[in-house]
């Protein structure tokens, strides 16, 4: 990579982190350029030069996030189909080295339409891979596969909003457990291993 590409990398990666500074804080239409480009240290014909405006920017970061992901899923998938296990569901790798992002997107703050790009990802690559496999008709299987997603991307959401306290090899298994398990079921199994415990 020549220093020209690492700066251009450098000074996109300076104003999307000044950005989600003040968007963590603050609805996006209460954001100016001018925060942004203070908060970065760059000029504001600078941020001109990458982004038409404030929701260009966000567009351009969220689909750059969507494209990882939905690399990172395929890479999982590609394992998934040699694996007897459903472990590898969700990127977690992804969702830490972008916490900084995904913890506004997914907040209070963030823009709803993203969760909604995030599953449509989900479905694509998953849809991929149940095309490979026998040609069964599942009942009801799109309702299944929302369920599962958006229970999913809320646990992620809220373990981001903690600050990711829960080890990443503890949040998956947990995962996949109440995924196996069903919700109600993997809880009584918690409550009977406390009093098996306190026996």
């Amino acid at each position: 990579m020549n220093k020209k590409s690492q700066r251009v990398i450098e000074t996109k990666e300076r104003i999307k982190n000044a950005f989600f500074e003040l968007y963590a804080k603050k609805k996006i239409e209460r954001i100016s350029i001018k925060e942004i480009t203070d908060k970065a240290e760059i000029n504001r014909g600078t941020f001109y030069v990458y982004y038409k405006d404030i929701y260009d920017l966000l567009e351009k970061t969220e689909n750059e996030l969507i494209e990882e992901m939905l690399l990172k899923l395929k890479d999982i998938i590609a394992i998934f189909r040699h694996v007897e296990s459903i472990e590898p569901y969700l990127p977690f790798e992804f969702y830490q080295r972008n916490s900084k992002y995904l913890r506004v997107l997914l907040g209070e703050n963030g823009n709803p339409n993203f969760v909604y790009k995030m599953k449509s990802v989900f479905k694509e690559a998953f849809g991929e891979l149940f095309k490979t496999e026998k040609n069964i008709p599942i009942q009801h299987h799109e309702y299944v596969m929302e369920y599962i997603l958006a229970a999913q991307i809320g646990v992620i959401s809220f373990w981001l909003s903690k600050d990711m306290e829960l080890p990443v090899a503890e949040l998956g298994e947990m995962i996949r457990k109440i995924t196996l398990l069903g919700p109600i079921n993997f809880l009584m199994t918690q409550v009977e291993t406390v009093y098996a415990n306190s026996i």
